[in-house]
């Protein structure tokens, strides 16, 4: 039963998985991230003109790096696995403007990538990647642009604590804030990144249970619960689990040395120092 087991058993019984790689097939093979190590993402080059794809001589879409972080000198990227806030001060260029007058408008989408695997060039390679979509939030005018420049920047990853699964659900970032900035051409924009990790998501409808080894991680829609909180699980295990040392610490605390001081006290006696009236 070779190829690529049969085709993972007629793809998942008619279930298509995604993402795959340009072959076609199921992304087996990924070099899993470490949590920390960073995370490079690239973005599609468009024509300012129209915001249309720019195209290779081998009529493959061509990406380039996110604008360069004044912070670090580099572009954008993020810490596998890490909540954080963040800011990223991008310069406006001519092109930079004209392209973000396009995204406002939603003309076209900032659409950017991730590699599914850390291996170097692994989408170049024929790698698989998911979308990441950066969804900008303003206003445009004849002279200047008005820009939500908060973002809220979220990750989904595998529910497993296996660290061969490190790899990426899915990923979004939107403009969630009230005050715009105003941009000209040659300004600079600081962007607020509040970068949040969700790893401990139910995956409903696998059917991993009948496909396993065929995939690089459990299938199935990873849902956010209707209550969540806006860090990852396990950093509030974490906090959790402190609150609850601190807690059991003071009582044992209290429960050994606060009874000593009371040595030597008797109750107070309500009818002491009064004379019974009966």
């Amino acid at each position: 039963m070779k190829l690529s087991v049969l085709a993972t058993i007629i793809t998942l019984a008619t279930a298509q998985w995604y993402p795959l790689g340009r072959d076609g097939e199921i992304p087996l093979a990924i070099s899993p991230y470490t949590v920390g190590e960073e995370v490079l993402i690239d973005c599609i080059a468009r024509n300012i003109d129209n915001g249309e794809h720019k195209f290779d001589d081998q009529e493959r879409i061509i990406y380039s790096s996110f604008p360069i972080c004044k912070e670090t000198g580099k572009p954008l990227s993020f810490k596998y696995g890490i909540s954080e806030d963040k800011n990223c001060t991008i310069g406006f260029t001519d092109q930079l403007y004209h392209l973000f007058q396009l995204y406002i408008h939603e003309d076209v989408p900032f659409s950017c990538r991730l590699p599914l695997s850390k291996e170097p060039n692994s989408i170049e390679k024929g790698g698989a990647f998911i979308p990441l979509t950066f969804n900008f939030r303003g206003e445009i005018h004849d002279s200047h642009l008005d820009v939500d420049s908060s973002l809220n920047v979220l990750f989904s990853k595998p529910t497993s604590k296996r660290p061969e699964e490190n790899t990426f659900i899915s990923a979004v970032a939107f403009s969630s804030g009230t005050n715009a900035t105003r941009i000209v051409i040659g300004d600079s924009l600081t962007l607020n990144l509040a970068v949040r990790w969700y790893d401990n998501l139910a995956n409903t409808n696998s059917l991993s249970k009948n496909y396993q080894g065929l995939l690089p991680y459990a299938d199935g829609f990873y849902k956010l619960p209707i209550n969540f909180v806006p860090i990852s699980y396990s950093s509030f295990y974490i906090i959790i689990l402190l609150v609850a040392l601190t807690a059991g610490s003071l009582s044992w605390i209290l429960s050994n040395f606060y009874p000593k001081k009371l040595k030597g006290y008797k109750p107070v006696d309500a009818e002491t120092g009064f004379s019974k009236l009966d």
